[in-house]
């Protein structure tokens, strides 16, 4: 599943259309390919230049460069990095990208699923794909696309750097663990980087790599926020929910055999790592549950999930915070109905769908205001009227004696003094204690202005 999009941002800022493009591309796979050594550490990670070029919106220009990272003993990781524009140093959002398919790395296996295309192919890159493996989505990705996607912290004269997991490649989990690792390692050595405003951000297989990321930081690179949405954090609770929780939920046969088709290749790739099933011989998890998480990540994190999630059940995240509550803060969007699980497809629930602009909104807000400097303008996207939908939603829970406390310092983010809240379609801005206001009196039938509004959510939302 891919990444929300927020080019929806770049479309309406200053009036001006977002472009990028190459200094080299290549007719065959528009995508640059000039090779450069970038000087540095090979005792670290060494770094080469594939190609280079840039993203152009709002009257200015952000240069790229497509990189090879290689730390000695794994396989390469790719990426593509924004480097910061300003003097000094400045922040970057690492970006964890586990399913985008690049065409410009130079290996064979990357041509190949290129010339397949978008759609769900044979997942026969992976060593132990056979008879009865299930096949994989492939979906083709340009340095265009993934520079429109960045504007959005560009514009804040962030630093970003997007990581390819790069999941129809094969490998196991350790490999898309190193693959995090080396983009750290990058930032460590990096130039014009502050190291400590880094921020790191994952969806699903994505939030994996996010979490664990964190957790093997190198010390001088440990990210000071993070956001993972529907991340998956315990394998072990996993493979458990899979084999167990599922049967025990779903009855349909045919809805049965829809999840165990699913989640077969990512079975494979977990099974590469541990040795099989939690308990079977050989085995082991030790570093690949909530406790080790617990026990090694030192960024705060704020993890957005949908209670009705199916492929990775909420109470894997609910699990997590309980271990640390003070590392891990969640936010639940949360169905008003009684679920029917064998009605459920396997996805990462209805509210993640039906909120995606609000989870944009909410998720790159939290980066940008933790990141963002003590006096600096930051600019929060939102679509019109989503954010004041999500809410009757919450004040609907909310009258059905649901606890939604945890909305309530999401919205005091968005009142931060810095933030200006800007309307994607017709490019207007307002405050964002403003807009909170109007979206609480619209919704709550309260009388909230500018002024005062962080001090009337402090007790909480208001009362139905």
């Amino acid at each position: 599943m891919r990444l929300f999009s927020t080019t929806f941002l770049a479309l309406c800022l200053l009036g001006t259309l977002p472009t990028a493009c190459c200094s080299n591309p290549s007719p065959s796979t528009n995508s640059c390919q000039t090779p450069d050594e970038t000087p540095t550490d090979p005792g670290s990670v060494q770094v080469t230049k594939l190609g280079s070029g840039e993203l152009k919106a709002a009257g200015q220009t952000w240069p790229y460069q497509l990189l090879k990272l290689e730390v000695p003993g794994r396989a390469a990781t790719y990426a593509q990095w924004f480097p910061p524009r300003k003097p000094g140093v400045s922040p970057v959002v690492m970006i964890t990208r586990p399913y985008d398919g690049i065409a410009w790395t130079g290996e064979a296996v990357d041509a190949k699923w290129a010339a397949r295309g978008a759609g769900i192919h044979p997942d026969d890159s992976e060593p132990h794909f056979g008879p009865g493996s299930s096949p994989i989505a492939y979906t083709p990705t340009t340095p265009e696309t993934i520079a429109n996607e960045a504007f959005v912290y560009l514009f804040h004269d962030f630093g970003v750097l997007n990581v390819f997991g790069r999941f129809y490649a094969g490998g196991d989990l350790q490999n898309d663990r190193d693959d995090m690792n080396a983009g750290l390692r990058f930032l460590a050595e990096a130039p014009n980087v502050d190291t400590t405003r880094i921020g790191i951000f994952g969806f699903s297989w994505g939030g994996y790599e996010a979490l664990y990321a964190a957790a093997d930081a190198p010390a001088t690179v440990v990210p000071s926020v993070g956001v993972a949405l529907a991340p998956l954090s315990d394998f072990a609770q996993e493979v458990d929910y899979v084999g167990r929780v599922v049967p025990s939920r779903v009855s349909a046969p045919a809805m049965r055999s829809r999840y165990q088709q699913f989640f077969e290749p990512y079975f494979r790739r977990i099974h590469a790592t541990t040795g099989g099933d939690p308990g079977s011989p050989g085995s082991d998890y030790t570093r690949w549950t909530a406790a080790h998480l617990a026990s090694t990540v030192q960024t705060p994190f704020l993890i957005l999930h949908d209670e009705w999630d199916t492929l990775i059940p909420v109470e894997h995240t609910r699990a997590l915070v309980s271990q640390d509550p003070r590392r891990f803060t969640a936010m639940y969007f949360q169905n008003l109905a009684a679920v029917d699980w064998n009605t459920l497809p396997p996805d990462h629930g209805p509210l993640i769908a039906t909120h995606a602009s609000v989870i944009i909104t909410l998720g790159v807000g939290h980066l940008v205001v933790k990141l963002g400097a003590a006096e600096q303008p930051l600019f929060i996207p939102h679509a019109q009227g989503t954010v004041r939908a999500w809410l009757q939603g919450v004040r609907a829970a909310q009258a059905q004696g649901r606890d939604v406390s945890d909305v309530v310092p999401r919205l005091l983010e968005l009142t931060d003094p810095r933030v200006q809240m800007l309307e994607a379609s017709q490019g207007t801005l307002q405050t964002g204690a403003a807009f909170v206001a109007q979206a609480l009196n619209a919704v709550w039938g309260t009388t909230f202005t500018e002024a005062n509004v962080r001090s009337g959510l402090a007790p909480g939302l208001p009362t139905p």
